[in-house]
């Protein structure tokens, strides 16, 4: 019976990392934030050559990555690395042992998505599996309204926005198809794009 159960477990999360996509091969790590804005990847593999894997030893949610070369093999620890990029052109951060799928690159709050959290089901719950920075240096943190005010306590105008258009941490992740952006990046757009509003 516990074989049974054993198996079933198995099974389950081999199907959760083929549909989060995890098995996509990593083209390349980002060793730091200054090595992500400037694009420079360490152990490129330009997903072409053989010779350079990387495995990110997330099965079991492992605490570091693995670096196998002709000849060689080494180990980076994640909660040291920025993050890599997988062949499909994706970007994750790590936060700790967690993989963060960063979803909108070049924006001034960086959105994240946790890989392999907790899922949400149809009804609307206010637990969210999304994490926010202002710009790559910045705090990573939850992305809930509170945090998300918090991070911009001096304008009261934005503050004031984001508890119009947002009843739900959920909805702080919601993608504006008519702006062609995420809500949020056009909330603080707005908040921002009358310098009177700022400190008021």
């Amino acid at each position: 019976m516990q074989h049974t159960a054993f198996l079933s477990i198995l099974f389950f999360a081999i199907g959760s990392l083929n549909a989060n996509g995890q098995k996509e091969r990593v083209r390349g790590i980002y060793e730091t934030s200054d090595d992500f804005k400037k694009e420079r990847l360490s152990f490129d593999n330009a997903c072409r050559i053989k010779t350079i894997k990387i495995r990110l030893n997330d099965f079991f949610i492992g605490s570091y990555i693995t670096i196998k070369q002709v000849g060689c093999s080494s180990r980076l620890q994640k909660k040291n690395i920025f993050g890599y990029r997988n062949c499909k052109n994706q970007i994750f951060r790590f936060n700790g042992k967690q993989e963060l799928l960063l979803l909108n690159p070049g924006d001034k709050v960086l959105i994240y998505k946790r890989i392999g959290g907790m899922q949400s089901s149809g009804s609307r719950i206010n637990v969210t599996n999304y994490y926010f920075s202002v710009g790559v240096e910045g705090l990573l943190q939850k992305l809930t309204i509170r945090n998300i005010k918090t991070a911009f306590a001096d304008n009261k105008y934005f503050q004031q926005l984001v508890d119009e258009n947002f009843k739900y941490n959920t909805d702080l992740a919601r993608f504006d198809a008519w702006h062609n952006m995420y809500q949020l990046r056009w909330i603080i757009k707005k908040g921002y794009s009358n310098p009177s509003s700022a400190n008021e």
